[in-house]
């Protein structure tokens, strides 16, 4: 069995903002040789998707378009 997620472009605008915006402030700058300093974590339920974007330093962004429901 096997899953694709898609990120809406709405939600991959959102996303590339936030990232442009947080890495302005964030404290991690050490993210290894092949990135990993974001973590894309998406959550089937029986209404939808959760999407949320996570920083390495803990910081955490919902991208969820609950409005879709």
């Amino acid at each position: 069995m096997a899953f694709t997620f898609v990120i809406p472009d709405e939600e991959a605008d959102k996303s590339r903002k936030w990232r442009q915006e947080h890495n302005k402030v964030c404290p991690q700058t050490d993210v290894g040789a092949i990135g990993g300093k974001f973590t894309w974590l998406f959550t089937p339920t029986s209404l939808g998707c959760i999407l949320r974007l996570k920083c390495a330093c803990g910081e955490e962004l919902d991208l969820t378009n609950y409005e879709n429901w």
